[in-house]
């Protein structure tokens, strides 16, 4: 039995390169090869986006980087099944072509596109299954892949049992069952050997800000006990939160250290210090084998987690060098609205506690969320200037859009197709408006940030021209620039 695993084309949104086109290196797929070579079911991964980065075409609004499907044709007409990875919504056009491509060139293999169910920027396949679901052998799965996939393979041929499987869907079955996995020690390390790394490591930008010549990423935990409205996660993990142990994480960085020389580690969680035992006893597991290692929470963490000043001391000592966290808005009536508490006061004496241990920090905001005011923005103003006094070294703006998967999804109406539900929703009747306001309260930031904290604005800029940035702000538009000068040779 052979088996095709597709991390699909990178989309970027041509009018807004600033805020699309983020490159998750595909740590789902990782797992899923280590899964399925635990139980000796042969894989083949073709990384469309990894193997050529710098490709690039255009499509309407769109920017589609990396290799073309066509070119694996051979690959397509040699294998039982083909496992296309929905990773982001934004890259929903992509995978659709793969899928319609691979149909052209083979009408009877199985097709499987499945969700990930760990980052913000993806969306849940279950309400939307149908946009791959035109034949019998088309189907979709939902929930957490690893195991499904590997018992999709074992029953591949065995249509009974495989109709059985919770979260797989199908033209004449549904199980909408979602899964999850509890015991995430249980599962192997991912198995990077089939990702092109150095092609990644060669792009010199990534979702986290990427200071060394290398780096992979890590999932510590999986889920989040919030119910965020505008976010999928609440729908693709049953608002649980499961976490690997301290030991677990470490033996697996001390493992990529010896394989790969790897010294620096973004944590892709969507929520990684929940639990602030564990957080501490993963600092203290650091310290104790003596990794000279640095790693950065990409993903961002609910900064409440992180009750005291100490453990902040203890992730700096241990290589923390990067925290995000999501204040969202500064209005109250708005985060009530979303469903997401926020204790502003503790995140100025946790902001002010990494910028005392040089941890860099990123505050996420969201604009636009219905029923948000001219008001309700002032208050968040108010809150980024607090935020800056305090330390935070930069800030994030994304306009809120309906991602499937998300309870506030049939809120809106407008877009022609998924991939437009980025976080600069362009089909927006206000976004013009919405757009305005973020480069003015990121030039707010800005402004305040030079009062406050000049000295870092300068070596920000020195960051920028030597390619080691410690924060996204440094690296977007470095991303921005490499884009457009690629698009004008296009």
């Amino acid at each position: 039995m052979k088996i095709l695993i597709i991390n699909p084309n990178l989309v970027c949104n041509s009018k807004d390169k600033f805020t699309t086109g983020i490159i998750y290196l595909p740590i789902a797929i990782a797992s899923i090869s280590a899964v399925l070579k635990k139980f000796n079911i042969q894989s083949k991964i073709i990384d469309l986006f990894g193997c050529n980065p710098e490709k690039l075409k255009k499509e309407d609004n769109f920017l589609i980087l990396g290799e073309e499907i066509s070119n694996f044709k051979n690959d397509i007409n040699n294998c039982d099944a083909i496992f296309i990875y929905a990773n982001q919504v934004i890259n929903h056009i992509s995978v659709i072509k793969i899928r319609n491509q691979i149909r052209n060139y083979n009408k009877k293999i199985k097709i499987f596109t499945f969700e990930n169910t760990q980052a913000v920027t993806a969306y849940s396949l279950r309400e939307i299954y149908n946009e791959f679901v035109y034949d019998e052998n088309d189907f979709v799965l939902i929930g957490e892949p690893e195991y499904k996939i590997r018992d999709i393979c074992l029953n591949l041929n065995k249509f009974s049992e495989l109709k059985q499987i919770n979260g797989l869907l199908g033209k004449n079955f549904q199980n909408f069952k979602r899964e999850i996995i509890d015991d995430l020690n249980a599962l192997p390390f991912p198995d990077w050997k089939p990702i092109p790394l150095n092609n990644y490591w060669k792009i010199k930008h990534a979702h986290g800000p990427l200071s060394s010549n290398k780096y992979v990423s890590i999932l510590t935990s999986r889920g989040c006990p919030y119910p965020c409205k505008f976010c999928i996660i609440p729908e693709t993990n049953d608002r649980k939160w499961r976490s690997r142990s301290a030991k677990n994480v470490v033996d697996e960085i001390e493992t990529l250290v010896k394989e790969y020389n790897i010294t620096e580690f973004h944590i892709e969680d969507v929520n990684p210090t929940i639990n602030e035992k564990r957080t501490i006893e993963f600092c203290n597991e650091i310290i104790k084998r003596k990794l000279k290692i640095n790693w950065k929470i990409v993903a961002g963490t609910k900064v409440e987690s992180i009750k005291k000043e100490e453990t902040i001391n203890m992730m700096a000592e241990s290589g923390c060098k990067y925290i995000a966290i999501a204040p969202e808005s500064g209005s109250r009536r708005i985060m009530k609205a979303i469903g997401k508490p926020f204790n502003i006061d503790h995140a100025y004496k946790i902001v002010k506690q990494m910028n005392k241990n040089k941890i860099f920090s990123q505050a996420v905001f969201v604009f636009g969320f219905p029923g948000e005011t001219k008001e309700d923005l002032v208050l968040t103003k108010k809150m980024i200037f607090g935020l800056t006094r305090n330390g935070v070294d930069e800030i994030a703006i994304f306009i809120v859009t309906p991602i499937p998967g998300s309870e506030i999804f049939k809120s809106f109406t407008g877009y022609k197709n998924y991939s437009e539900l980025n976080f600069s929703p362009i089909w927006r009747l206000d976004y013009k408006y919405l757009s305005r306001k973020r480069l003015m309260y990121y030039s707010y930031f800005i402004f305040f940030k030079i009062i406050f904290f000049p000295r870092k604005v300068i070596k920000q800029i020195y960051n920028f021209f030597t390619k080691k940035f410690e924060t996204k702000m440094e690296m977007v538009p470095y991303k921005y620039l490499k884009l457009k000068y690629t698009s004008l040779f296009k």
